[in-house]
Formats: structure tokens, C-alpha cells, sequence
């Protein structure tokens, strides 16, 4: 069986047909997001706005906890802000309403037409990548980007995601595999960058805009590679697209 294997480097791009797609904001929403689920935390409801958010936890109760943020910082009224280091020393709660500047858009983006959609992150990428090869055989990793822009760390983390996915895929039965140029562009980006993904992370503009925060700490647990085998994938859960754990 033939694998493909794409990347797009914003959502808003033209997407091929994918069996899968792994959705990558790696600063922070894709791991804040994976970290949720480490944690405990049993569902998250993924929206794009912040209005949407607060009419949400007005739907599902109060004890649905809001969770994310704008421009880096919680926006008020939120229980929790976009932090995994912060979110770890707190504790998940069982449900929560997430909704963050870019990831959350490009997960919504990403479900529109793909049926099978999973959070990854540096800290998952093994496990993301094994998830979405069981799927089938065509495979897309979509950049959150920042605002619009194209993201240096999230489309290195998309590299090295596709350079696992050439090394599992012959487990799964892929007798010959392909890689579109937006897979190899990502590729060469993560061999001549990597494998430092702090670093790159410490570079970025986003890392640096975020370590101006202070949230210089986060820059080091999001580059940790394959510390988790959580793989949250989204489903509809009451009509709603939810995110759960497995």
C-alpha cells in the first residue's frame, strides 16, 4: 500500500484530502491540550472565539471550566490560561472549554472535511504519528502558524512528525510512501534545525514573544519530545465537536 504523507503550513491553505490529520500548534495550544489529558482531564470543546466560549459554558454548565488564551495571556473571566506548566501545578479539571488564537482555529478548520483529527505536539509526536498512520494512508499535519503567519516551530515539530511517520509507516503495511513538498520542505526545515526543538522554540518569534510573558519555562516542557503517549483526537460528542483522550 501506498502512504502520502502533507503538510500544509497554515489552515488556511487549499488542504488535500486526508484519512488523517494532526493539527500543530506547539506553542501552546496543541500541548497544552495533550497535557490536559496527561492530567486527567476528560473533554475539551475546542472554539474560536471568545464570546463562543463564555455561550458554551453557558450550554453545558457551570461547572465547565474556560480555558486559554489571547495574545499569550488568559482573557478575563477565564479559569485557566494557556499554560501546560501552570495547568500541571493547578490540576485538570474533568471538562473544560478550550479556545486559543491559533490552535483552536485550525483544529476547527481541520475537522471541516476529515473525519479523523489529532492534537500533536513535540511531547506526543510518536504517538500522534502512529495514530494517525492507523487511520489510512493518507496523512496531513497542518501548522497553526501565528495570526495568520507561518511558524517556525510549529512547522519543524510538522518535520519531524512526517520523519516518524516514514520510519512507522512499514509497520503498518506501507509498501511505498511519498511525501508532498510541503511534507518535504518540513522535513529538510526539522534536519537542519533540529533535533533541539527548546531551541527553535527559544528563536521563534512566538517563543520569544511568550518568554517576554514569562513564560520561559513552558518554552522547555513544549520542546520535550515523546514524553507522553496521550493522543487526543477529536469526536462529536451531542453534536458538538469534542476532543478526547486515548
Amino acid at each position: 500500500m501506498k502512504y502520502t504523507f502533507d503538510v500544509a503550513f497554515l489552515p488556511c491553505e487549499a488542504l488535500k484530502k486526508h484519512d488523517a490529520r494532526i493539527v500543530v500548534d506547539l506553542l501552546r495550544a496543541t500541548t497544552q491540550i495533550t497535557t490536559f489529558f496527561d492530567m486527567g482531564g476528560e473533554v475539551l470543546v475546542p472554539v474560536t472565539e471568545v464570546d463562543e466560549a463564555f455561550a458554551m459554558k453557558e450550554k453545558l454548565g457551570e461547572d465547565w471550566k474556560i480555558m486559554g488564551e489571547r495574545g499569550g495571556l488568559p482573557a478575563p473571566g477565564f479559569d485557566f490560561g494557556n499554560s501546560p506548566l501552570e495547568l500541571q501545578a493547578a490540576g485538570a479539571p474533568e471538562h473544560a472549554i478550550i479556545t486559543t488564537s491559533n490552535g483552536t482555529r485550525a483544529i476547527m478548520r481541520a475537522v471541516k472535511d476529515c473525519a479523523h483529527v489529532i492534537a500533536g505536539c513535540a511531547r506526543n509526536a510518536e504517538a500522534a504519528a502512529w495514530d494517525a498512520l492507523c487511520a489510512g494512508p493518507s496523512v496531513g499535519i497542518i501548522c497553526a502558524g501565528r495570526n495568520g503567519e507561518f511558524s517556525l516551530e510549529d512547522t519543524i515539530c510538522a518535520g519531524m512528525l512526517v520523519e516518524k511517520l516514514l520510519a512507522l509507516a512499514p509497520s503498518n503495511g506501507a509498501e511505498s510512501m511519498e511525501l508532498t513538498d510541503g511534507a518535504m520542505a518540513a522535513m529538510s526545515l526539522w534536519q537542519s534545525m533540529g533535533p533541539d526543538i527548546t531551541a527553535v522554540c527559544q528563536a521563534s518569534t512566538h517563543g520569544k514573544i511568550l518568554s517576554g510573558l514569562g513564560f520561559d519555562n513552558d518554552l522547555f516542557f513544549c520542546g520535550e519530545t515523546d514524553a507522553s503517549s496521550t493522543v487526543p483526537v477529536v469526536k462529536e460528542i451531542s453534536g458538538v465537536p469534542a476532543i478526547v483522550g486515548r
